[in-house]
């Protein structure tokens, strides 16, 4: 039976590898992200199980404020980074 539901042909994931940009870094501010996040974590858990709005509200508060570092200028790559770089893209 081929069709619709057929399982003989798994999907290989190999389509969603187009949109990553492997030249890209983690940024600047991801370890203020996990920070903020775990933070945001606890507080909506807590938030829940005493029945506190507020705790909720300050955690989705703090879930954006992590967000609003995704939009923050980076730094500027130092003489070192950028030669590097540039060194590689040559070798490509």
């Amino acid at each position: 039976m081929s069709g619709v539901f057929s399982t003989s042909r798994r999907p290989t994931g190999s389509g969603l590898l187009l949109f990553v940009d492997r030249a890209r870094r983690a940024g600047r501010y991801l370890e203020w992200k996990v920070r903020l996040f775990s933070v945001a974590a606890v507080l909506v858990v807590a938030g829940m199980y005493l029945d506190e709005a507020w705790m909720t509200a300050a955690a989705i508060l703090l879930l954006f404020a992590a967000l609003s570092l995704r939009f923050l200028p980076g730094a500027v790559p130092d003489g070192d980074d950028a030669e590097a770089e540039s060194e590689a893209d040559d070798t490509e």
